[in-house]
């Protein structure tokens, strides 16, 4: 799986999943609210039961009773009664009540009704019923419910997104085997190419000849170039990496003479400062595509009669251009493959991502500065 897909499916993953739980969030809320206000009237029904069959016993008390009156008990709820300036007159509640304002309310564990009495028995002008509150026990099954319809969403939309993504996996690959039977085709005519052109004998040629081989060598290096940086990509993860103890130095200098000629063509001036003796344990070859790519960049996106500045150090190589340079968000996706900010210059787009692939293997560091229309800096560190 490429790493675009993997990337975009992550993406349209988490969209979709966080959408699905804001609505699964939504609906389960306004359930168990609803649940809420259900139970509340449901509660309320029995209380206004309970307090009417309290007003009937006092009703029962204060008709028949002389001077002794026994204050009537309950065992479904318990009771007070208060005066008409709201002072208690007599409660079994388990809670003490000072606010009479609300008819119908929850105070802790317990709901409570309150509700006037006309006329005032027992010197009564208010009357409250307390019972057990009903617990609500749909809130661990919505959970439980909200995991499974998560889960399932999870599973499926992982394969739907799979399957829309099908079409843009099938066009990656037919590309990737273009590049593949493209590179096949491409190795022996360049061969060729090179190869004759360093048989030739350059003293024998006018200046007129000599600026045609001149120009046909610099076409000729720079699909070189690309065909090398093709076969790196499409055979990056199949060849081990041959590492042993390289001279940067060195290795940098013959990079430097083989694009001198492209860079001549162009009238740009290499501004060289290399340390000698710089030693990096590495891969040849994969050091060869590290460097000429970034070169090659350097060359490829810089204007007529610049300047390139390349300086090695013991621990960095710093490239620095004056060209088009490039605008922070460009820098952000500089090395997603086949990405390509100018159109008009050759390339398939795969050169940061093959810089990425050397530094990241080697834990070397890059840093890029760009500035629009003043050039780029490409640094790496070890």
């Amino acid at each position: 799986m490429y790493k675009s897909e993997k990337q975009t499916i992550f993406y349209v993953l988490a969209l979709y999943l966080s959408s699905t739980l804001l609505l699964i969030t939504t609906l389960f809320a306004t359930y168990y609210f609803y649940k809420q206000d259900e139970l509340m009237h449901a509660e309320g029904e029995i209380l206004k039961e309970y307090s009417s069959a309290l007003e009937e016993k006092l009703l029962f008390v204060h008709e028949n009773s002389d001077e002794k009156y026994e204050y009537p008990r309950f065992e479904n709820f318990k009771s007070a009664i208060y005066d008409i300036d709201k002072k208690l007159i007599f409660s079994t509640l388990d809670t003490k009540i000072d606010n009479l304002d609300k008819d119908f309310f929850f105070k802790g564990s317990n709901s409570y009704y309150v509700s006037s009495l006309k006329p005032y028995y027992l010197g009564a002008a208010y009357s409250i019923v307390e019972k057990r509150k009903k617990p609500i026990n749909i809130l661990n099954d919505l959970i439980i419910s909200a995991m499974i319809v998560i889960t399932i969403t999870i599973i499926t939309s992982f394969f739907l997104v799979k399957l829309v993504l099908k079409p843009l996996r099938d066009n990656l690959r037919l590309l990737d085997n273009f590049i593949k039977e493209t590179t096949h085709e491409l190795n022996t005519p360049i061969t060729t190419i090179l190869a004759n052109i360093e048989t030739l004998d350059l003293k024998s040629c006018d200046e007129k000849s000599m600026r045609k081989l001149q120009r046909i060598k610099t076409a000729s290096t720079t699909i070189s170039n690309l065909y090398q940086d093709l076969v790196c990509l499409l055979l990056n993860h199949k060849i081990s990496s041959q590492n042993e103890e390289l001279n940067i130095s060195e290795i940098l200098n013959q990079r430097l003479h083989y694009f001198s000629q492209a860079a001549n063509v162009k009238k740009i001036n290499l501004h060289v400062d290399i340390k000698e003796d710089v030693y990096f344990n590495a891969d040849k070859q994969k050091t060869e595509r590290l460097m000429d790519n970034i070169l090659s960049n350097a060359i490829k996106y810089t204007g007529k009669s610049t300047t390139i500045k390349v300086v090695l150090t013991q621990h960095a190589l710093s490239v620095l251009d004056e060209g088009k340079g490039m605008s922070q968000d460009e820098i952000g996706t500089i090395f997603q493959r086949y990405r390509r900010f100018d159109k008009t210059q050759g390339g398939f787009g795969i050169g940061y991502s093959i810089i990425k692939s050397i530094i990241d293997e080697y834990d070397i560091r890059i840093n890029i500065e760009s500035e629009l229309d003043k050039g780029t800096k490409v640094t790496l560190t070890w």
